[in-house]
C-alpha cells in the first residue's frame, strides 16, 4: 500500500504533465516489440519455404520485410529512447526543483537539525535514484512486457500446447523476486543516508581545511571518511549481490524452458507433426522473449531503489515550516 501510494504521487505531481510524450514513447514501443515478434514469425516461412520448399519467387519478398521490420525497429528504438530520456530529465529537473522551493521557505531550525550534505545528497543521489527507476519502469512496462506480450502471442500462435510447457517453470520465480525488492529497498534506503552523512563530512573537512592542518586533525578526519567510504563500499555491494540473484534464477528458469521445448518439439518434428518452420519460429520467439523476461525479472528491484529515494525526497517536500505569516498579515515596514 505504502509503495502504491508513493507511484500514485510520483506519477501525479511530477508525471501526469509528460502524459503526450509517455503516450508516445509507448506507441514506439509498441512499434519495436512488434517489429521483434513479425522477426521471430517469420523463421517459418524462411525455413519452410525458402529453405525446405525451395522456393525462389519468396527470397525478395521476405528479404524485404526482413529489412523494412530492422528499418521500424531502429526508428522506434530511438523515438522511445530519446523521449524516455527528455521525460526523465524533466521529471528530474521538476524535483529538484520542487525540493528547492521548499528547502527555502523552511525554518533555520531544519537547517540547523539536518546538515548540509545530508540536504544535497537529496538533489543528487536519491533524485539520480529516481530517475533511474521511473526509466526502467516506464520501459519495462511499455517495451519489455509488450514485447513479451507480442512473442508469446507469435508461440501461442505457433503451437499452445508448446507454449504452455515452455512457461510452467516461470510461476515459482514470483516469489523470490519479490523478496529481492524488499531487501533491495532497505539496502538502497541504508545506502542514501550513508551517502547524505559521507557528502556532509566531506564538505565540512573541506571547508574547514584550514583548521584541519591547524590542529593537525588529517589522521582523525582519514579515519572518519574511510570508515564511511567502507560502509558505502559494503551497502553498494549489498545491493549488487541482491539484484544480481534474480539473474541465475532466470537463467535455469530460461535453461529448463528450453530444454522441455527443444524435447517435445523435436519429438513433434521428428513425427512430422509439425514442420521445422513452424518449430523453430516458436523457439525464436522464446529465445527473443528471453531477454525481456530477464528485465523484467529486475524491474522490481530498480522500482525499490526509487521509491526508497522517493519517500526521502517527499519527506523533504513535506515539510512545513513552524513560523508562518497569520492570514491577513500586514507587510513587514522597516521605520526610515
Amino acid at each position: 500500500a505504502r509503495s502504491l501510494a508513493l507511484v500514485r504521487r510520483l506519477v501525479r505531481d511530477f508525471m501526469r504533465r509528460h502524459a503526450g510524450k509517455l503516450a508516445l514513447a509507448f506507441l514506439f514501443m509498441a512499434l519495436a516489440a512488434a517489429s521483434t515478434a513479425l522477426r521471430a514469425w517469420l523463421m517459418e516461412p524462411v525455413l519452410d519455404r525458402i529453405f525446405v520448399a525451395r522456393d525462389a519467387s519468396l527470397l525478395l519478398l521476405i528479404s524485404g520485410v526482413a529489412l523494412a521490420l530492422a528499418l521500424l525497429k531502429g526508428i522506434a528504438d530511438y523515438g522511445e529512447s530519446v523521449l524516455m530520456a527528455r521525460v526523465g530529465q524533466r521529471v528530474v529537473t521538476d524535483v529538484q526543483i520542487a525540493l528547492f522551493t521548499r528547502l527555502m521557505r523552511a525554518d533555520l531550525a531544519y537547517f540547523t537539525a539536518h546538515p548540509s550534505g545530508r540536504l544535497i545528497s537529496r538533489f543528487t543521489n536519491d533524485v539520480a535514484l529516481l530517475r533511474n527507476a521511473a526509466a526502467n519502469v516506464l520501459a519495462g512496462i511499455g517495451k519489455d512486457a509488450v514485447t513479451v506480450v507480442f512473442l508469446v502471442g507469435v508461440m501461442f500462435y505457433q503451437d499452445w500446447l508448446l507454449a504452455l510447457v515452455s512457461f510452467f517453470a516461470f510461476p515459482l520465480a514470483i516469489r523470490p523476486i519479490i523478496g529481492i525488492g524488499r531487501r533491495m529497498r532497505r539496502v538502497s534506503a541504508n545506502t542514501q543516508v550513508t551517502l547524505g552523512e559521507l557528502t556532509t563530512l566531506l564538505s565540512q573537512t573541506f571547508q574547514g581545511a584550514r583548521l584541519v592542518k591547524a590542529y593537525g586533525m588529517e589522521p582523525y578526519e582519514e579515519g572518519r571518511a574511510t570508515g564511511l567510504f567502507e560502509r558505502v563500499f559494503a551497502l553498494v555491494d549489498r545491493a549488487n549481490r541482491t539484484r544480481s540473484r534474480a539473474g541465475p534464477m532466470m537463467e535455469a528458469l530460461g535453461g529448463a524452458a528450453i530444454a522441455m521445448v527443444i524435447l517435445y518439439g523435436g519429438h513433434e518434428v521428428i513425427a512430422a507433426a509439425r514442420t521445422p518452420g513452424a518449430f523453430f519460429s516458436f523457439i525464436t520467439a522464446l529465445l527473443l522473449a528471453y531477454q525481456p523476461v530477464k528485465s523484467l525479472a529486475n524491474l522490481n528491484a530498480s522500482l525499490q531503489e526509487g521509491l526508497a529515494a522517493a519517500q526521502r525526497v517527499f519527506e523533504v517536500i513535506d515539510i512545513e515550516p513552524t513560523i508562518r505569516d497569520l492570514p491577513g498579515a500586514w507587510p513587514l515596514r522597516i521605520a526610515g
